[in-house]
């Protein structure tokens, strides 16, 4: 059986949010108010996302934390409300 961590499928999903948008973390970290230090340890595996980063995230991207939990994200036509 193979186990992802949540916070391993949250960074998956979110990067590759970011790069099907042609997103920077620059971008993302002034959207969210997330420090841009802290999105890229969260990204690279060094830390875990909080639960509130990874709202902040989803709501920055339209979609829900349960999309981001699912990881690699796919891309869907219908966006979640905020």
């Amino acid at each position: 059986m193979n186990y992802d961590a949540p916070s391993q499928k949250v960074s998956r999903s979110v990067r590759s949010l970011l790069a099907s948008r042609g997103e920077t973390i620059t971008a993302l970290a002034a959207a969210t108010l997330i420090a841009e230090s802290t999105l890229k340890r969260r990204l690279l595996g060094h830390s875990p996302f909080t639960l509130e980063e990874a709202g902040y995230i989803a709501r920055h991207f339209g979609v829900s934390i349960t999309d981001l939990l699912a990881g690699p994200f796919v891309a869907s036509s219908e966006a979640v409300p905020a």
